[in-house]
């Protein structure tokens, strides 16, 4: 069941008028300034919930969660996207030159969603749902500076 949810911006038309005055590069740089500043609020409440849940043993959970750009190519029609996910298996990259393994938490979904010996403790729905708001607004005041910065 999805909760109600009502979200209010204002001033979107004004930034969109004074976007329109800046080069397509600029504002793709941007627009994904915004959703990654709206990503990562969530991101953050997302950890915050999992770091206060009792029965959370280790940090691998914690240190999975990740914001990650949506490719170009499934962005379907939108400048830029960003959504707020849990790293599976198996990932590496390479730190100062050496291959590091990062951390995974293929359990995530058992986690938020429960399984039948154990109950549901959700973590990245609520931390969408109840922080919807803030991050518009931290989209909104992303795009504010960005776009005036750029002007100058």
């Amino acid at each position: 069941m999805m909760a109600d949810v009502s979200l209010r911006v204002t001033g979107l038309r004004e930034l969109g008028a004074k976007m329109r005055g800046l080069s397509e590069k600029v504002n793709k740089s941007i627009a994904a300034s915004a959703t990654g500043a709206a990503a990562k609020i969530v991101k953050t409440a997302a950890v915050a919930k999992i770091v206060s849940n009792p029965s959370v043993r280790t940090g691998s959970l914690r240190d999975a969660v990740i914001v990650k750009k949506v490719p170009r190519s499934e962005a379907e029609g939108l400048t830029s996207a960003h959504y707020v996910t849990v790293r599976g298996r198996g990932k590496t990259a390479k730190r100062k030159g050496k291959v590091v393994k990062l951390a995974d938490a293929p359990h995530a979904s058992l986690v938020e969603f429960g399984t039948v010996n154990m109950p549901a403790e959700p973590f990245l729905r609520p931390a969408l749902t109840n922080n919807l708001q803030r991050a518009a607004d931290a989209m909104k005041d992303r795009l504010a500076k960005r776009i005036e910065a750029a002007s100058k």
